[in-house]
């Protein structure tokens, strides 16, 4: 790289300097690899987007020199390290880059449209003024209004049923299926199914939305465990026999299990169990639901073992994790369903259906969550049996009613199914 002088209007060393110097600021923000102009610069983001975990400045240099030898040299580093841009502004640094980038884009658009005013670069000119006028969008709040004139033409044309539907009668106790902009707690005691009841929801989605981008965070089961829920959900077949397929299947359910694994590959599914911190969490979220065309829903599993950088109590980085998804969800415009455990208290109890104050270590959980769900063991006869009744309850619900639904769950082959 050759001797660069300092351009106070150029975010790339502002953005650089902010990830040399604090790399966990990856996390936090996406950050296209093509905003930059600089391919140095590019493939540095580039190598740390596809970093596993947290990594310290030496470990950046170190390791993006074993993957990418003689890219960035020593006085490159140096160049970035010396600067002393500050991290303060790091987010405006990265809203700049993005608009600049569009910005450039919609003037070489322009350019060729003008060159050769063909219907190709015209359709090309006019999405990327699309893109340019989306990256340079601030966010503003809805007037008075302008919720008047929406609320006017509901009432003229009905409300846009834009819900994520499931279960026909879950649909119906929540307002019309998993809505953008709301926050689903869903709370169980160990071993009831809560996880378990977490795929069938992904499975019932996709059913009917095959297009719909879905992301499962796991922190408790692996990909390939989820994955195997996944078979065993579709299929009807004991997920036990995912353990070792090839002497446990029959012919007959090898086939099935193909069908079954073509039909998951051919949608927006992807399963995650190796993003553990809210950063990372929050970061894929914003960059599935900035890519999902039909629609987004995301599933977290489960609250308590997300981790935060904050050195407060448990119960503080519970709020500062509740906190964010509600956040999220309003701003992205996405529901999100949080699995959260509940505490022991409701075991010691004649009653064990579960009520609010049964959530664990904050009630910030039910203060930021639009509807709170329990699953229990309504059925405290057969609850060890492999067939048994879970009761799903509805106990808040800012948009809806309040309610009940029981299941049957076939706990070999992981199927909630409404006991009607």
């Amino acid at each position: 790289m050759t001797k660069k002088l300092y351009d106070p209007s150029n975010p790339e060393p502002h953005v650089m300097y902010g990830l040399y110097t604090k790399p966990e600021l990856i996390k936090s923000e996406w950050i296209d690899p093509k905003w930059f102009n600089s391919q140095q610069y590019a493939a540095v983001v580039a190598y740390m987007n596809k970093l596993p975990g947290d990594v310290d400045t030496l470990e950046l240099q170190d390791g993006f020199a074993t993957a990418h030898p003689g890219v960035m040299s020593v006085t490159d580093w140096q160049y970035i390290m010396t600067s002393d841009f500050g991290t303060s502004r790091f987010d405006w640094w990265v809203g700049k880059l993005k608009r600049d980038y569009f910005r450039s884009q919609l003037i070489e658009a322009a350019q060729a449209y003008s060159e050769e005013p063909s219907e190709d670069n015209l359709t090309a000119m006019m999405v990327a003024s699309q893109n340019a006028t989306a990256a340079s969008q601030t966010v503003t709040e809805s007037s008075i209004a302008d919720l008047a004139a929406a609320m006017e033409d509901k009432m003229i044309h009905g409300a846009t049923d834009n819900g994520i539907k499931t279960y026909f009668t879950l649909n119906n106790i929540l307002g019309g299926g998993l809505m953008p902009g709301r926050l689903l707690t869903i709370g169980a005691r160990p071993g009831v199914g809560k996880s378990a009841f977490a795929v069938n929801l992904i499975v019932e989605a996709l059913k009917q939305q095959p297009e719909l981008t879905v992301d499962m965070f796991s922190l408790e089961m692996s990909n390939a465990e989820n994955y195997n829920r996944l078979l065993a959900c579709k299929t009807g077949i004991s997920a036990g026999k995912f353990i070792n397929p090839q002497k446990s299947l029959s012919d007959a359910e090898k086939v099935e299990v193909e069908k079954a694994g073509n039909v998951l590959k051919d949608y927006h599914l992807q399963l995650y169990d190796k993003q553990v911190e809210l950063p990372q969490i929050v970061k894929t979220m914003r960059q599935r639901a900035a890519d999902a065309d039909k629609g987004y829903l995301a599933i977290v599993d489960y609250l308590g073992l997300i981790g935060v950088r904050s050195q407060a109590d448990r119960r503080l980085q519970i709020e500062e994790i509740t906190r964010q998804f509600k956040v999220l969800t309003n701003e992205l415009g996405i529901p999100i369903v949080l699995l959260s455990q509940l505490s022991r208290g409701v075991e010691n109890r004649q009653d064990k259906q579960p009520v609010l104050s049964d959530l664990r270590e904050s009630g910030s959980i039910e203060q930021d969550s639009n509807a709170v769900g329990f699953l229990w063991n309504s059925d405290r006869q057969n609850e060890k049996s492999d067939i048994r009744t879970v009761t799903l309850t509805i106990a808040k619900n800012r948009e809806g009613a309040l309610g009940s639904i029981d299941f049957r769950f076939f706990a070999p082959k992981l199927q909630f199914k409404v006991a009607y």
